[in-house]
């Protein structure tokens, strides 16, 4: 009996050191990953800065107009953009039909995206997320023909027909991803309810949710087959990120900070400075509660909108707009608020994570996801 309550300290003494470890590790920041560069970020920034000299930013014509020369001039340049839009739109569907080549089930949904925004733009960034496939051959060359083609209607409905579910996004075709769809889809009401209050986006709540999900399932395979898989549930990070989020204490302590700290770069204005007011004296076991709480993902939503929201303020202030651009955010997202430095040039990145053999950076795989058109009638896109 002494030899066996011995062993029973030793193996108590050596959990404690573990934990020990562990809880150091993470308060010294030892057990930050290194973020990786993509060496594509140079593609993603000249496509963003294209976008943005072709695009046409619809103004809001009654608050913005004083006289009505104005109210005219803004409806007669919005008369123009959307003839434009008509002018352009063989070329459109020919860019959809070409991807419709190598995959008619993304062609299909890009088809009734397209004709549900009538939106050259997204319809463009969809067509550029599926450009970084490698195992499409000419597939830029082909669209870039696009300018002199007779497609129609008629004929790219003729083709999308007959779907063969051919999907190009490796990630879709994995039943991690159905399993995370189907979570998903049972909180929208909640994600949805976040998006209202903090003015972000759900489709950017949930492209940064599906990467911390797809890393955590592709990295914790025992783990999800012996407890995501057969609750269909949402993953959790571990104690050193909290949440389906995966949001560590010192950032959420952060973002509680920024709302109430007037003189930060992060600080999004008195109608936000309550959000996230705690009810108990006991702050800390409060805060552990909210994040980790696996039947309401509600505060993980909402932690996570108030931190893309703060990048996106600090990043505003300093003259750049990054609010439409997913891939930035999720990857400072990943890397956090210190290596949030607004610039020109922003790099994309962060985290590596292998779903399949095929390498991602956690900003390109929620690029992916946002562009993918993947589940936008729960989650649409952002139409300013």
């Amino acid at each position: 009996m002494r030899k066996i309550l011995l062993i029973f300290v030793y193996i108590f003494a050596f959990f404690g050191l573990v934990m020990a470890i562990g809880f150091f590790a993470v308060k010294l920041e030892l057990t930050n990953v290194k973020g990786t560069s993509d060496d594509k970020s140079g593609i993603y920034n000249d496509f963003a800065s294209k976008q943005k000299e072709s695009s046409y930013q619809d103004q809001d014509i009654e608050s913005s107009s004083s006289t009505l020369s104005n109210l005219i001039d803004k409806i007669d340049a919005r008369i123009k953009s959307l003839e434009a839009f008509k002018s352009n739109e063989k070329e459109n569907l020919c860019k959809i039909f070409v991807v419709s080549n190598y995959s008619d089930y993304n062609a299909k949904v890009m088809f009734d995206i397209y004709k549900k925004y009538s939106s050259a733009q997204i319809l463009d960034k969809m067509v550029f997320a599926v450009s970084f496939k490698k195992d499409i051959p000419n597939f830029v060359t082909q669209v870039k023909n696009c300018k002199d083609t007779n497609i129609t209607d008629i004929t790219l409905n003729e083709k999308l027909s007959n779907i063969k579910n051919q999907n190009v996004f490796v990630w879709q075709n994995s039943e991690h991803w159905a399993i995370i769809k189907n979570a998903l889809s049972k909180d929208k009401d909640k994600i949805n309810e976040v998006s209202r209050i903090t003015g972000v986006d759900s489709r950017k709540i949930v492209s940064i949710l599906i990467v911390e999900q797809l890393r955590l399932y592709y990295t914790q395979r025992e783990l999800f087959e012996k407890v995501f898989k057969p609750l269909q549930i949402l993953a959790s990070a571990n104690k050193m990120a909290w949440g389906i989020m995966a949001i560590k204490e010192k950032t959420a302590i952060t973002i509680e900070n920024n709302l109430k700290d007037k003189n930060s770069d992060f600080y999004l204005g008195s109608d936000y400075e309550n959000m996230l007011a705690f009810k108990t004296s006991d702050i800390v076991k409060e805060r552990y509660d909210r994040l980790i709480n696996e039947k309401d993902h509600y505060y993980s939503y909402l932690y996570g909108a108030l931190y893309i929201k703060q990048i996106e303020v600090q990043w505003s202030k300093h003259g750049y707009d990054i609010s439409d651009r997913p891939e930035i955010l999720a990857t400072i997202f990943n890397i956090g608020f210190k290596n949030s430095v607004p610039k020109e040039n922003p790099l994309v990145g962060g985290s590596s994570i292998d779903i399949l053999g095929y390498k991602y950076s956690f900003g390109s795989l929620s690029h992916e996801f946002y562009y993918s058109g993947e589940m936008e009638d729960v989650f649409p896109f952002d139409d300013k």
